[in-house]
């Protein structure tokens, strides 16, 4: 169990560097999306990782090159499940 919980954690940063490059962030957000559609993804063991991911989402979805709706549908679909964050997170 572990070892999945790292190797999610690892492809969550991955995910988050893609975030932060227009050329990336289509692919990122579309895989992170899908991955929010599933409440286990909202598990405390990778909630640093997601929050750090939606961090860049939130910072850079308006900006030139990047996709706006796409950006506003992630958000939204993590926002629906703020009662799964800890309430340090869900209070951001």
């Amino acid at each position: 169990m572990e070892k999945h919980i790292q190797q999610t954690n690892d492809r969550l940063q991955c995910i988050k560097q893609h975030l932060n490059n227009p050329s990336g962030f289509q692919s990122a957000a579309r895989e992170l999306l899908e991955w929010c559609s599933d409440q286990r993804a909202f598990q405390l063991q990778f909630e640093d990782s997601l929050m750090g991911c939606l961090t860049v989402v939130y910072k850079v979805a308006s900006q030139p090159g990047y996709d706006f709706d796409l950006g506003y549908r992630l958000l939204a679909v993590c926002t629906s499940h703020k009662d799964l964050f800890s309430p340090k997170s869900a209070s951001k």
